[in-house]
């Protein structure tokens, strides 16, 4: 069954059940456009419990939420998690939102179909945890999702459970820390022993926010590697079974 927006009424009116936060917020907003019918307003909150620490996850906009967590979540869940997270950076404190405003925001206002597609979206948000209702129509949003879980992984298509396993064995979360050209160049090599040319490969270390240089280096890298692991392999078939030459490490 798919679970509703609010599972409470809509917030008080009376200065004593509603909560201050939420006052202060709509009294700024003032009274606005009309919502669109089956909007709702929402407090929508940081939840930090699985990833106290900023340097721990992945921000909803980086390389491994969009390699990896888009394909569990869909794209109308991702861009949903995302715009939440644009909100809350500019407001960490919390924010008041209107459910209408978000859905046209990420494509999916107006139609009655484009309206269920949202609600599809924030259900699954919820369902993997990434958010959580509280009372007074308050709404807990993940500012750092956590890695995949093993089943999750495991599900993946042949080429992404590849590319996660390089990336588990990576140290940090995303490619930004010292340990970043490493990380390029590993993936490059499963990119590559996945099939991919090496003008895709570059494209795609481009797509996950690798510098232009970092990817350069790390493709050219890698292909030479795959080039000289190849011609080791060919020259064992062509012999008796031993190496013509040791390829260097």
């Amino acid at each position: 069954m798919q679970t509703p927006l609010v599972t409470v009424p809509p917030v008080p009116t009376s200065a004593t059940d509603s909560p201050p936060t939420v006052r202060a917020a709509a009294q700024a907003r003032g009274p606005g456009p009309k919502s669109t019918a089956g909007a709702v307003e929402l407090w929508v909150e940081p939840l930090n419990d699985l990833c106290p620490d900023p340097g721990r996850g992945h921000h909803p906009r980086s390389p491994y939420v969009e390699l990896f967590w888009l394909g569990v979540l869909g794209p109308s869940a991702t861009w949903l998690i995302r715009r939440l997270a644009l909100r809350l950076e500019e407001a960490p404190e919390g924010v008041l939102i209107d459910t209408a405003e978000i859905a046209s925001e990420i494509g999916l206002g107006g139609r009655q179909a484009l309206q269920s597609a949202f609600d599809r979206a924030f259900e699954r948000c919820c369902r993997f945890g990434l958010m959580q209702r509280g009372r007074h129509n308050t709404l807990f949003v993940r500012t750092r999702l956590p890695d995949l879980t093993a089943r999750m992984a495991e599900r993946l298509p042949s080429r992404l459970r590849v590319l996660h396993d390089v990336w588990r064995r990576q140290p940090g979360s995303d490619p930004a820390g010292t340990d970043t050209l490493a990380r390029a160049r590993r993936l490059a090599m499963a990119l590559l022993a996945c099939g991919d040319e090496p003008d895709a490969v570059e494209r795609q270390l481009h797509t996950w926010q690798f510098h232009p240089a970092v990817a350069f280096d790390a493709t050219r890298w890698a292909t030479e590697q795959h080039t000289r692991a190849a011609a080791a392999v060919s020259a064992v078939d062509a012999s008796t079974g031993e190496p013509a030459a040791r390829v260097a490490d």
